[in-house]
């Protein structure tokens, strides 16, 4: 088997295909493939928005391996599987450089170079990867204020401390008592999500070699919240951090916070075991390519931007007759450009495809029911599937596009710089090029 070192036992890259894999299969490992492929990724992903998936996901997600005709292929992430005594790495196709950026493009938060993921190690690339997106969605959370909480304490006495609690005191003079019942309220860091962020940093620090990896901003922002929960806090409970309240200036620390317990219990991350345990931990590269063409979508036009979320904007693919408030077929599309106030129309929708554009695969048919099903519902002048950029000659789809349906929509079919600067003008090139049909169009009627 490729191998980097004795703990991997099998070595590939994401959506490759068994044939590339330079390694021939027996038939006890591909045993141990069909059980990987048996478990639910979610129990070993990291994510920027663990919170909001879990409450709002409307897909089952893509299987950790998938097999045809042509033999086992790995999906959508990337990171490390250690099942049954041996470990399945699973590395980027476009290379870690290319995923570092764009958490730093994504973030806004310049990713150390050190923390580039050179591989320097079995878990080193996962580390790094880990790392770097804790660091990012810290370094965002922290922006304008620390995860303060509020805290209010009942005191009985002779004396007023704070505000009189009329009705506790007047129950306690029916009894012939003479105190006080008073309240008090302040703000304390003695949280749960701030425990866990330090329970998390603690493990992350013990294996990066880079002692500034985190930058000087969130090191000072540690500093504080380890004086207030103390350096090895005990990691709070899942249903701790459910129970936390936020405000609005300090709900980002929700997804730190989700993000943090995760990583702080996670064995692979914790520790080297050899048993036979199932432990690991996975990134989904297809959500951050989404996000990264999220950003150079507004970067590229001055028209409104808007991710296509259960929270932010949706459509069903059918409404009812009989109740018009009941749909089937919920849609949500990964970016509108120019919606109007109820999101049923746009200027231009892109949905982000990390699966690579080339022949004789070509568009993925559920891929183009999806985009012709999002361009009836949402009415876009163009649409675009995006993908990125790779070394390989483009499809046949690309290069005859656009493309027009039956009703009328445009439909594209393009592939992406994975750079931020040449992905921006990309994107500026075809919604001008779309623009300037559109006129074009208008003219000669």
């Amino acid at each position: 088997m490729h191998a980097s070192d004795d703990n991997v036992h099998l070595s590939i890259t994401d959506l490759t295909p068994e044939a590339a894999w330079s390694t021939d299969l027996t038939t006890s490992d591909h045993e141990w493939l069909r059980s990987i492929a048996s478990l639910e990724p979610e129990q070993f992903l990291l994510s920027e928005h663990l919170a909001q998936q879990s409450a709002s996901a409307v897909d089952a997600p893509e299987p950790i391996l998938d097999r045809d005709l042509h033999g086992w292929r790995a999906g959508r992430y990337i990171g490390e599987i250690h099942h049954q005594g041996r470990t399945l790495r699973i590395r980027p196709r476009l290379g870690i450089d290319t995923i570092a950026q764009w958490l730093s493009t994504i973030h806004n938060v310049q990713i150390l170079p050190d923390t580039a993921g050179r591989s320097q190690g079995s878990r080193s690339l996962i580390i790094q990867l880990a790392a770097a997106m804790w660091r990012a969605i810290v370094a965002k959370a922290g922006t304008h204020s620390l995860a303060r909480e509020k805290v209010t304490r009942r005191s009985r006495g002779l004396q007023i401390k704070g505000k009189l609690d009329m009705a506790s005191t007047s129950r306690l003079r029916a009894t012939g008592r003479p105190e006080l019942v008073s309240t008090m309220t302040h703000r304390t860091l003695v949280t749960a999500t701030n425990a866990a962020v330090v329970a998390a940093d603690r493990v992350l620090y013990a294996q990066m070699g880079n002692p500034r990896w985190r930058g000087q901003r969130i090191s000072e922002q540690l500093t504080t919240l380890r004086q207030a929960v103390g350096n090895n806090p005990r990691l709070p409970s899942k249903a701790q951090l459910k129970r936390a309240r936020y405000t609005p200036i300090t709900v980002k620390w929700r997804d730190a916070a989700e993000l943090s317990h995760r990583i702080a219990s996670n064995q692979l991350l914790n520790q080297n075991t050899r048993d036979a345990s199932t432990y690991g931990v996975l990134i989904d590269v297809a959500e951050l390519w989404e996000r990264f063409v999220l950003h150079c979508a507004a970067q590229a036009t001055a028209e409104n931007v808007i991710h296509g979320t259960k929270a932010t904007a949706g459509q069903h693919l059918l409404r009812s007759e009989l109740d018009p408030g009941a749909g089937l077929g919920r849609l949500y599309p990964d970016i509108m450009i120019g919606p109007i106030a109820d999101h049923s129309a746009c200027s231009a929708l892109i949905d982000a495809k990390y699966k690579p554009l080339t022949d004789p695969r070509g568009v993925d048919r559920e891929d183009l029911y999806q985009v012709h099903a999002y361009s009836q519902s949402f009415r876009p002048q163009m649409s675009l599937l995006a993908y990125p950029l790779v070394h390989e000659r483009s499809a046949r789809a690309e290069k005859l596009s656009p493309w027009t349906s039956t009703a009328g929509s445009r439909l594209d079919f393009l592939r992406l710089p994975t750079n931020e600067q040449d992905c921006i003008a990309a994107l500026s090139s075809w919604l001008q090029s779309s623009e300037a049909q559109s006129v074009d169009r208008a003219a000669r009627w």
